[in-house]
């Protein structure tokens, strides 16, 4: 349909379009509330019936063929390919609900080039305050984690998704307006009111929060320009799309209470904490960036008391928080949740001990703490105006499930409580891995369930401060012996300095013996061999795997199902590590249709 720019319309015409574009926006503005109910009413009461679809899977028959190509098919749309979109369902979600927006910006136009493009901008507008909702961190609070069970993590691909949706509408509103006052001959009339200099003000801030947004821009300068530059521009835009036009106010208006709530939220989630101490541990060293030298590469330790009744005395393992220091617009540094050590006495029950740990990556916020490991080392305890923000993170979804602390919400989890589990690690995600790993040690209904760990690090040297931590689990008895695997992957050595154990040690029998494997290897391992490992292994006869199992067998005529048993896997690390170990795993789903529960954190800027 070809628009014309110079559609005549009598009085009582503009009326009724006006009408058609509040009716189109308010409907753009009803339909993610209609599709977040239809969520939760999936989710409450039809969602469990995925699971006994899916799982146990049939020896033989149509039943079988299936469900194992609904597992394919939902191994496919849960893989990441993209990451700053996260798994193929959000994108290929995303595309259907741009066609669906197009449909009702279009709708009852005609051949009015000017309602379209009115049209355009208002269901720009009428997105933002969903678009506002996807970015608060205290999803508790939020509807969409209500409806859909994600958490600020995964809610975040949505939000970079969506505004780019939003951006794109908004800039065809733009053009398709600018093209038109060029086409008539109005520009340099029309440039000099308020309602146009606003739009385009608006246009340009739109389009400098996207470049901003780049995934290139957010990994090199993420605090100095991103960070600043998005809480900047997302209030001044609204600012201005208010005094734009009075027509969208009302979606403004939500989009601006929804930022000023979540700003609301988190300075009042943030609390001092007491008693914190700083440790740094060298693991490495790393260019200077000036070419001058080298300098340490720390791992920084923190640990600071909090009250029983804090939300961090009950954070899982593989959760993190926020550092924040001088004030709301302080760097905000994220640290893993390593450990949370409850007291024991009388005069300590009050009060839980919690371990961070975070890689200085030469940031103000990690800079700063470095700073103060020195002070701590000095001075013990640090006094400073340091508080914390959080627990964040998935894993209070699903670790409940695996540590027989709780009902899980995670169907994934609740699916999974028995069967193998491999954690696999690169570079500083062994952070997020190896906490999540000692605490299925330490579950006492984990002790005979097949749990592998690897960690594949640049050098022996970053790997000592995890190998102490893994003999002082066995010395304190939370396991006979480990099943680690840890590959060293830096072709340059780098000799262990300074202390600690040296390399001979960390290839010592008696940490062979206890099933800690350290190797040399200077190049990334192939994990083939140790990924099918977990798959073949069978539940021991006397756990509540083993007696699922046989029961399974027992009502499918006896048939082997040793191979039905759900496996979880656990992964942080570079993209090219998740992606190789996706790869080895995702043959026994294609191939054999095993049912596989994957939880991956991602530790980057712009992540899924």
């Amino acid at each position: 349909m070809a628009y014309s720019m110079t559609v005549k319309l009598t009085p009582e015409q503009l009326d009724e379009r006006r009408r058609q574009l509040d009716r189109a926006g308010f409907h753009a503005w009803l339909s993610p509330i209609v599709i977040l109910l239809g969520v939760y009413i999936y989710r409450r009461w039809l969602a469990g019936s995925i699971p006994k679809l899916l799982c146990p899977l049939p020896a033989r028959g149509p039943a079988r063929g299936l469900r194992l190509c609904l597992r394919r098919v939902a191994w496919i749309l849960s893989t990441t390919y993209v990451y700053e979109y996260g798994p193929l369902y959000v994108p290929l979600v995303g595309l259907l609900y741009t066609l669906w927006l197009v449909y009702l910006a279009s709708r009852g136009t005609g051949e009015d080039y000017m309602h379209i493009t009115k049209s355009l901008g208002h269901v720009a507008a009428s997105q933002l305050p969903l678009h506002y909702l996807l970015s608060v961190k205290q999803t508790r609070y939020s509807p969409v984690t209500w409806a859909t069970g994600m958490t600020h993590e995964r809610l975040n691909a949505v939000h970079r998704l969506f505004g780019r949706i939003v951006h794109l509408f908004l800039a065809a509103h733009a053009v398709l307006y600018l093209r038109f006052f060029v086409t008539m001959g109005f520009l340099e009339r029309r440039i000099k009111d308020r309602d146009v200099r606003l739009g385009v003000l608006a246009f340009w801030s739109f389009n400098l929060l996207g470049i901003l947004s780049l995934p290139v821009v957010r990994r090199r300068v993420y605090l100095a320009v991103f960070y600043r530059s998005h809480v900047l521009l997302s209030a001044v835009v609204l600012a201005v799309l208010w005094f734009h036009v009075p027509y969208t106010r009302w979606f403004v208006g939500q989009a601006g209470a929804i930022y000023l709530l979540g700003a609301f939220l988190r300075v009042r989630g943030a609390r001092k904490i007491d008693a914190m101490k700083c440790r740094a541990i060298a693991i490495g060293t790393r260019g200077t960036g000036t070419g001058t030298g080298t300098s340490k590469e720390l791992l920084i330790q923190v640990n600071f008391r909090v009250a029983a009744g804090d939300p961090l005395a009950v954070a899982m393992p593989g959760q993190h928080v926020y550092l924040v220091r001088n004030g709301v617009a302080g760097p905000k540094t994220p640290a893993t949740i390593a450990n949370v050590q409850r007291g024991t006495s009388s005069l300590s029950k009050s009060n839980v001990e919690i371990m961070l740990v975070l890689r200085d990556m030469g940031g103000p916020g990690t800079s700063y703490l470095a700073a103060l490991c020195s002070q701590s080392a000095r001075k013990g305890l640090v006094a400073e105006d340091v508080r914390v923000e959080g627990p964040y993170g998935e894993a209070s979804e699903y670790m409940p499930a695996f540590l027989g602390s709780g009902s899980s919400s995670d169907s994934k989890s609740r699916s999974s409580r028995n069967g193998p589990i491999l954690l696999v690690a690169g570079g500083i995600g062994v952070t997020y891995t190896l906490p999540i790993y000692l605490s299925l040690l330490a579950c006492p209904s984990n002790q005979r369930r097949k749990i592998k760990f690897i960690y594949l690090t640049k050098t022996l040297r970053e790997a000592q401060w995890v190998v102490d931590l893994l003999l002082g689990a066995l010395n304190a008895g939370v396991a006979d012996a480990l099943d680690v695997e840890i590959y060293a992957t830096r072709s340059v050595p780098d000799p262990i300095e300074g202390g600690g154990l040296d390399a001979a040690a960390l290839r010592s029998p008696f940490l062979r013996a206890k099933g800690v494997k350290v190797e040399d290897l200077r190049r990334r391992p192939d994990l083939r061999e140790s990924v099918d490992e977990v798959f073949t292994a069978t539940p021991d006869k006397d756990t509540m795997a083993a007696l699922d199992l046989w029961s399974t067998k027992a009502m499918d005529g006896g048939r082997d199902v040793s191979f039905d048993s759900s496996v979880s896997v656990f992964v942080c690390g570079p993209s090219g590590l998740s992606r190789h170990v996706r790869g080895l795993v995702g043959r026994w789903v294609w191939r054999d249709g095993r049912s596989v529960n994957w939880y991956e954190e991602v530790f980057a800027f712009g992540g899924s």
